[in-house]
């Protein structure tokens, strides 16, 4: 087993620390100090109960450690690098699972390699309050292979790509999961303004939506290769509605003048009215007919 360092020791890292410490490895933990007595003592039970030694400072809690692990804000991730690196080991792994995004990760591990030391870029792909420590990672970089042996009984999968990479495909995939949320809040909103929330709430879930999201993406992207001209219509009338009632529908808006591009493409008539076999033949007509300059509105 080996010694493992903690930079940053909220949610996420408390939940990881604490399995770490139970399959067998030596954990400590530094985190800038609370700025009231509450944030004190919470700190203190979650390095209690994740059974962490604490270290006074980021030299003392990476020095010697075979593994680094940042888990604090992605604001600070480029001073923590700077700060950790001249005390690293060699031959240490370097986990950034903050949430900066790729320029910062590739310039950690540029920063980092003139020591020697493995650079791990770590996106977080899951939700901590649910998972916990089996909230599932994804991680790129010179080190990425050694961290996931390391930490073995995480869910890491490990690919092989530069840092910067893990953080690109969660951004990515953020455009789904997060604009999702805002179009979740601007449809319920503009349903409570009606008096409809509960119906609403009760018309979506069949079994159109208990399906993997590859098969999900399938669906979608080939019903817009015949049907988003009409897709954009219905949610420009839906605009309308949230406007109506009060809602400023800034994500339903861009969602209409999105499908409304994709439809300007004359997708249609490239599948001759007919849905396509999948999601990839579809972006391959999309990028065909953008010239692969893209599909900006």
């Amino acid at each position: 087993m080996a010694d493992v360092a903690f930079l940053g020791f909220g949610e996420l890292g408390s939940a990881l620390a604490g399995r770490l410490g139970r399959t067998g490895h030596a954990v400590r933990a530094w985190s800038r100090a609370p700025c009231d007595a509450a944030g004190v003592e919470a700190l203190r039970a979650r390095r209690s109960a994740a059974g962490v030694r604490p270290a006074a400072s980021v030299r003392e809690a990476v020095s010697g450690a075979a593994a680094v692990l940042v888990t604090a804000p992605a604001g600070a991730a480029e001073a923590l690098a700077a700060e950790a690196g001249p005390h690293l080991d060699g031959d240490a792994l370097y986990a950034d699972l903050s949430a900066a995004p790729p320029p910062t990760k590739r310039a950690g591990a540029a920063r980092l390699a003139e020591r020697g030391v493995r650079y791990v870029d770590v996106a977080v792909l899951g939700t901590v309050a649910v998972s916990g420590w089996a909230t599932p990672m994804l991680a790129s970089g010179e080190g990425a292979v050694a961290f996931r042996e390391l930490v073995a009984g995480l869910d890491v999968r490990a690919i092989d790509a530069p840092a910067g990479d893990a953080a690109l495909v969660k951004l990515l995939r953020s455009v789904y999961m997060k604009g999702r949320d805002a179009l979740v809040a601007e449809m319920l909103l503009g349903a409570r303004r009606y008096g409809l929330e509960d119906v609403l709430l009760e018309s979506i879930g069949g079994p159109g939506e208990q399906v993997p999201f590859r098969a999900l993406s399938d669906r979608v992207m080939t019903g817009l290769g015949v049907h988003a001209g009409r897709r954009a219509e219905e949610l420009a009338s839906s605009v309308e509605v949230l406007r109506e009632a009060g809602v400023d529908p800034i994500a339903t808006d861009g969602g209409a003048a999105r499908l409304r591009t994709l439809a300007e493409l004359g997708l249609r008539e490239a599948f001759r009215g007919q849905r396509p076999e999948n999601a990839r033949a579809v972006l391959d007509a999309i990028e065909e007919r953008s010239g692969g300059a893209g599909v900006d509105t």
